[in-house]
């Protein structure tokens, strides 16, 4: 789980677009992200297009647990580590 973590982190650090994502889900309570996690579920029902799988696997891991805290922290350390 760490690995695809760290994945989306580094793909973060190069897309404004799914920084801002992540940081949303962050800010999110557990209500909030039950409610996303339906409408990404509903959305993503019939897409089989690969595109759209993988879009569908974002959304469903940084939607797990405090994984979108998760992926701040790891950007986070990133930058100290490289400062």
């Amino acid at each position: 789980m760490t690995d695809l973590l760290l994945q989306i982190a580094k793909a973060c650090a190069q897309d404004e677009s799914l920084l801002a994502v992540v940081k949303h889900v962050a800010s999110m309570n557990e209500e909030e992200k039950e409610s996303f996690r339906v409408k990404v579920k509903m959305y993503f029902l019939n897409k089989t297009d690969e595109v759209d799988l993988q879009a569908y696997e974002f959304f469903r891991l940084i939607l797990e647990s405090d994984n979108a805290a998760q992926v701040l922290k790891l950007i986070e350390e990133e930058v100290h580590r490289v400062s």
